[in-house]
Formats: structure tokens, sequence, C-alpha cells
């Protein structure tokens, strides 16, 4: 029993129960009859040996608190944990902001921020500390091991929650406009710290810091060369020591494939492979090797080997199990797999046309050169039956998690993007353009260097730069929209030669948290907020590859997700199996896409819009409406909610927005911790869950789990079909892609059927979902408790807990 206790400044003294009673009393007195802590004090006690320290006394009265594995309990734990921060970081004696920061910049762990110490005083008065406490113990925990500003070698750490907000907030609006930037600090310190805003991972540990890398998605391609794959992998290895999450698109030969005339064999794609891994992993992020997913199309003739390389019962020169891999088709290949009818392979070398319209966005241009390649017996072919391979291809996704899928017309087709969109990023929500670099060198170029050939029909050719705009009988022309017979100087074109735009995408990423947001107006302002800590960033940012900023800031691209639609949907007792609960999911989706929409014209009225907007289809008035698809609508009634034809004229009538997308969902695997709030628009799990991080363990539980448990619906009983139809409708209202997970009970002797997988791949494709992410599976009825060791937690299936785990940007 526990007699003694140390105290920080090393005395002894006698241990006495008032005190511990009234630390349990203090910690539970916001929540109400939700928590017994006269029982956890007991139960503390009672662990502990007859002397103890003061802070392993607190320390075992978090525990237990997290034992009782409830949300109200991991509050009050939190509660807790906030004095114990405070006691660790700063003893009694927490310095102002402004001193801090001082202290920080000595050691050089933080910029200078131009604030005088006026405005310092102004923000001391801002600053809210108490709000920690209103904090679960996850979000506490994430914030402390994850996103302060620290010495971890030396393990001292310098910054509570409310410190790392602030830092955040003046660091965003330190080079406003005078008349305007306290106030933008304050309401980025406001719905930042009442999460109602969500920041990626760079944003939280770099913002105010020397270190200036927040892109957390870097995606390219590379053309069918030597020298292309190796800027490829040039960027793959700088991108990834700059904390992007990396998604990679070879289009390359196959094997056996025809080299400098046949003089050599190609190898295939799998030593380009093997070396892109390496490049990955060669780099840390937060302890541990990058990540990439590459993607290819399912009709590429290395398609069986490509398939199983994830598969650990495949051979070791058929396994590279260093990345992940998606597989992209369309409605073509979609409407062989119904037919149980053959395809034949091809690639970008055997049939260029044919490759380039896969890309296009237009199946029907896609079906009618496919027609003529079949038509043609001079051009060799190999088939195999489609239906095989989406059945290997599912039962690799189902077996191993990890082998993702990707709708290449559609996400060629329902976007704001004029050029070619390859591949998505290492989670699957991004689907930006990209174009290959023809030499190393061009990543170093420090303007736009993209340009477009012309002959004319006087014999001459000329080379115009793309960044200038040509004088043309029609008007001035951007050189990309160029075409035979416009006049340049009087002189008709012939031909276009050639078009050169390399390019590679990085997104910039943000939440916004709708279990948060309390009315139209904050959700207008949040929205707002969240695109100019976007903007900022961009602009902010160190590009190590001088080529990535410039095509950053000229296309300002952003992905804005959701994170708590469960929490929400709880709230409002509904449900994502029943029709009412689409039509909220529905209103949801639309509202996000209108402020945000509104948001990025206000911001191109304020700012300009961006300089590629040309490359877009926004000065024409596209709206995600334009393109999406039609089945969703046969979901559910769905009725829009607000003036989207007044919206268009005003997009109009500017030339555009801001950015050119707005919109992307990602995993939000950690975030959502720090956000105290459940994982993007994923159903819950469980109501608790033990969720690691690297080595980082969090107790997480549902919002208001206690209390709302009964109309939170588990992700284990949505089935696949709803599940489905919940991302088409998001889908719908996003102009990117999604991280559409999906979750299966596969129980004692259970199984998907091959005809199943089928069925459900089928109506992917007829909603027009872009991507798909995870298998989960839950394969034990059991629910592992909280008070399970932190060995077994870690140990825990990469699927299940960890998955977003891989990258330290995209870890949103």
């Amino acid at each position: 029993m526990l007699e003694l206790i140390i105290k920080r400044d090393g005395h002894v003294e006698p241990f006495t129960p008032y005190k511990l009673n009234q630390w349990g009393q203090w910690a539970a007195q916001t929540l109400g009859d939700a928590v017994d802590w006269p029982s956890a004090v007991l139960e503390a006690v009672s662990t502990l040996s007859t002397t103890a320290t003061s802070r392993e006394l607190q320390q075992q009265l978090i525990r237990t608190c997290l034992n009782f594995d409830t949300w109200s309990y991991n509050r009050m734990a939190g509660r807790l944990y906030a004095t114990l921060i405070r006691k660790d970081l700063y003893r009694n004696s927490r310095p102002t902001v402004l001193e801090l920061h001082r202290k920080l910049q000595q050691l050089g762990f933080m910029e200078m921020l131009d604030y005088s110490a006026s405005e310092y005083a102004v923000i001391q008065e801002w600053i809210d500390h108490e709000r920690d406490f209103e904090y679960a113990h996850y979000q506490l925990h994430t914030h402390l091991t994850k996103y302060a500003i620290a010495d971890r070698v030396a393990g001292v750490y310098y910054e509570s929650p409310q410190f790392i907000y602030m830092r955040m907030a003046m660091a965003l609006a330190v080079d406003q406009p005078r008349e305007r930037r306290m106030r933008d600090v304050q309401r980025f310190y406001e719905h930042l710290s009442k999460n109602r805003i969500n920041a990626p991972t760079p944003n939280h540990v770099n913002l105010g810091t020397p270190l200036r890398g927040y892109a957390s998605c870097c995606l390219y391609t590379v053309a069918d060369n030597a020298r292309s794959i190796a800027v490829g992998n040039h960027i793959a290895n700088t991108m990834t020591y700059m904390s992007a999450g990396i998604g990679a698109h070879m289009a390359t030969r196959s094997v056996n494939d025809p080299v400098r005339g046949g003089v050599i064999r190609h190898q295939g794609k799998l030593p380009y492979y093997r070396a892109l891994v390496a490049e990955v992993k060669s780099n840390l992020q937060n302890g541990r090797g990058g990540a990439c997913t590459t993607y290819f199309p399912i009709f590429d003739p290395e398609v069986d080997t490509l398939l199983r390389l994830k598969n650990p019962m495949s051979t070791e020169d058929k396994k590279i199990r260093g990345m992940d891999y998606s597989w992209g088709g369309n409605r073509f290949f979609a409407r062989k797999v119904a037919r149980n009818e053959d395809i034949f392979l091809f690639n970008c070398h055997t049939a260029p046309d044919l490759y380039g319209a896969l890309y296009s966005g237009d199946e029907a241009e896609f079906e009618r050169i496919y027609a003529r390649y079949e038509a043609d017996e001079g051009f060799e072919k190999k088939w195999v039956s489609a239906r095989e391979l989406l059945i290997t291809a599912s039962n690799e996704w189902n077996e191993t998690g990890r082998v993702y899928e990707h709708n290449i017309s559609e996400m060629n087709r329902h976007t704001p993007f004029k050029d070619t969109i390859h591949s998505s990023n290492l989670c699957a929500e991004i689907a930006l353009p990209t174009a290959a670099y023809n030499h190393i060198t061009e990543l170093y170029a420090e303007d736009d260097i993209s340009f477009v050939e012309v002959q004319l029909i006087d014999g001459t050719r000329r080379e115009l730069p793309g960044k200038a705009q040509v004088a043309t009988q029609r008007g001035p022309q951007w050189p990309d929209d160029l075409q035979a017979g416009d006049e340049i100087d009087g002189v008709p074109i012939e031909s276009v030669v050639r078009r050169s735009a390399p390019e590679v995408a990085t997104c910039n990423l943000a939440g916004i948290v709708v279990s948060n947001v309390e009315s139209e107006e904050q959700y207008a302002e949040v929205a707002y907020y969240a695109l100019l800590m976007i903007d900022k960033c961009i602009h902010l940012a160190h590009y190590e590859l001088p080529q990535v900023g410039v095509t950053s800031r000229q296309r300002l691209n952003a992905g804005v997700g959701i994170l708590g639609l469960a929490h929400l949907m709880a709230k409002n007792g509904q449900r994502y199996t029943t029709t009412e609960g689409k039509q909220f999911i529905h209103e949801v989706a639309e509202r996000h896409y209108y402020h945000l929409l509104r948001a990025s014209l206000k911001l191109g009225q304020e700012l300009g819009n961006a300089p590629w907007m040309h490359k877009t289809r926004w000065p024409q008035g596209w709206l995600p409406t334009d393109t999406s698809n039609p089945h969703v609508e046969k979901i559910a009634p769905f009725a829009p909610r607000y003036d989207w034809e007044a919206l268009r004229r005003e997009i109009v009538a500017n030339g555009g927005i801001r950015n050119s997308v707005l919109v992307a969902h990602m995993p939000t695997e950690t975030s959502a911790n720090a956000s105290g709030t459940t994982n993007g628009l994923y159903p819950v799990r469980e109501l608790t869950l033990i969720k690691t991080d690297n080595q980082r363990v969090n107790y997480w539980a549902a919002p208001e789990g206690d209390t709302l448990a009964g109309r939170y619906e588990s992700a284990w009983d949505v089935p696949t079909r709803d599940m489905t139809e919940m991302y088409a409708i998001v889908q719908k209202w996003t102009d990117q892609g999604i991280s559409a997970d999906f979750y299966r009970r596969v129980i004692g002797d259970a199984s998907i059927s091959s005809s199943e997988l089928i069925e459900d791949y089928l109506y992917r494709v007829k909603l027009g979902l872009k991507s798909k992410y995870y298998m989960n599976q839950k394969t034990s009825n059991g629910m592992r408790a909280v008070a399970d060791t932190v060995s077994a937690a870690e140990s825990a299936p990469a699927a299940a807990d960890t998955q977003d785990s891989d990258c330290e940007a995209c870890t949103l």
C-alpha cells in the first residue's frame, strides 16, 4: 500500500489520500456521471508499492483512466496529462509566447518572426492554455510526441499544444498586410486550437522553423528512356527527404521489348522498381524510410507479375515488397470483365497512340484505337482473360490489403484539369497532372520551361515558350492551345511538332473537422483560412528542386478533406446504410465544396488566380456537377442546397479561382488524433482503439462514445455496397479523389468469393470511384482491451491500426 511520496524537489512526505482525491475530483469535474473518479483513484493507488514519486502517482492515475477504455475516461486522463505536460516542460513557471520563441530562436529551432513586443503582448492575451484541458489524452500525446519542437535525442520538449498552434498561426500570418495580419493570427489560432481546421504533419512540425517542407504529396511520371527514369529517381529521393509521400508512374517498355532497334532486350519494369524503392527508403521520415505507391495500367504486358509483387509467396526475383502498387483500368476493361471476354496487352512502346488514349479521359477514342489494333493482324497480341486479371488483382488486395486500384479514365474525365493525369499519390486520394522531364538539369530551372514546337507552312519551325501567349488570328492563345491552321505573324501552322511541359505535381493538404463547425458562416470562414494556410505554405516553402516550386506556385493545388464525418453523423442520428444518411452525406459534401469554392474565388479576387488557371476549365465555369457520374443520382433523391449557377457566373467573371483544385479526402489516420475526432470519411472501426504510429502508441476513443455509442455505426457493419455509395456521393463533390478504404469481417472459415469481388468492382466503376485504397479485415470477434501491453499494440497488423504511418507527410 502506498505510504510515501517523493516530490519533484526531492523531499519525502507521507502519502495523503485527500490530495489524490482532489486530483481525481478535479480531473472529473467536467465529465458528469460518465466517470467514477473514486474508483479510478483507488485502483491507481492499489497498483503502486509503498513508495512512489508524485510523477509516478500521476502517471499511474492516467494509465488507470485509460484502462477504463471510454471517451470520458480518456478526457479525464487528458486533463491529468495536460497538468503533467505543464509540470514536465515548465515546472511552475510557464513562459510567455515571446519568452519561449526567443529561447527556441537562440537554440536554432525557430526562425525570427517579425512581430513587435507590443504585438507579442496582444498575442499573449489571446493564447488560451486552458484549452489543453478540453483535449482527450490521445490529442495531447500526439501533440507532444509528434508535433512539438523538441530535442528528441536529449529527450527535451519545449512546446505544449497551445504554443504549437500559436507558432503555426504566427508563421502563417507573418507576411500578411499589416492592417490585417493580427486578425489573421487570431483567426488561424482560433480555428486550429478549437480543432476546426486540421493541419498535416509538415505544417505542425515545420511552420516557424528553419525547415520549410510543407508539400504532403508528390507525383511524377517518367518517359520511356533511361534519362527520364533517372530524373524520376532523383525526384523520389529528394522529395522523400523533404517529407513528401511519393506517387510514381513509369511509362516504360516491358520484358524483351527491343531497345536501340533490337540491339538490347529490355529488362522490364522490375529493375527500375527496385531502384525506386532504394531511393525512397534511403532517407528517413520521422525515424523510418519514406514510402511510395507506383501506378501501372491493367493492360501492361507485365501485369501478372506486377500484381503479385507484394505477395510473400512470390519468388524473390518476382517480389518487391518495399512499396505499394495500384493498377488502373477503365469502363472498357470493366465491360470485358462483365462479359468474361479477353483483352490484349500493350504498352507505350508497342501501341503509343493507344496508351495515350488510355490516359486521355476520352473512352470513345480509346475504344476506337483499340478496335483498330484488334483488327490489325500485323500487330502481335498477347490475349488474357479480363476476368482472371481482375480476380488476381482483387485477391492480392484482399490478401495483402495494399494492392490498390484506380480508374484511369475517370481521373482524367471528372476533373477541372486539361492536362493528363497519370497517377495518384501514396495514399490514393490525389489526382493531378504530371509530365516527364527531359533531363535532370530541368529540375533546377527556376522558371516555366514548357514550350511548343510548330511547323509553319513556309517550311520554318518555331519554338514558342509556354509562359507567354501568342498572337493569332483567333486572338491571343497559350501555346498549349495552338493547333494546325492557327496563324503566327500571318503564317499558318502546318502541324504541332512537339509539346514539352514537364511537371512534378505537389499537393498541400488540410482538413475541416465538420463535427466542430457550428454554422454556415463559420464554415465559410474555416474554408477561407484552410485555403489561406495552404496558400501560405506553398509560397513559404523551400523547394530543394526549384522546378517543383515553379509548378507548385503556378498550379496552387489544394486538397482540403473532411474529418469527423462519423462523429457528425452520430450526433445527428444518421447512418451510412440508410437513404436519409446518404442524403445527409450529400449535404455535408456539397457544403464542403461550396464554401471552399467560394473561398478560393475570394482569394482569387484578393491575391489573383493561379498563374496556370488557363490549363484548367475553371475560366469556362467548370463545376464538379458538370462531370460527376450520373449513376450517383440514383442512389437517393438528392437536391442541391446552394445556388451553383450564380457561383458559376461569378467564377467566369473572375476568369477562374485561386486554386487549380480544392478537395481531396485523405485518411487522416494521425492528424485525426491531434484534432480529437474520427478519421476522414470513414465509419469508426470500434469505439476505442490502440493506434500505433512508429514508436508512438495512442489510446484512441470515439468522441462522445459514451453517450453516442448506439448511434455510431461500425465500419465492420457497413456493407461494401453502402460504403461504395458513400464514396461515390462524396466523389460527386470532389475534384481530386478519395483514399477509399473498405472493411470486411473474415472470421473463421468466412471468405470473400470471386463473384463478390467482381460485382464490387463493377459497382465501383459504375458509380465513378477514382480509386480504392486499403482492405481492412477483422479476423476475430474479440476487441483487444486497452490494457493490453504496448508491445502487443506495436505488433498489430498494419492494415488494422498503423495503416498510414508509412509517410511523415501523408499521415494527414
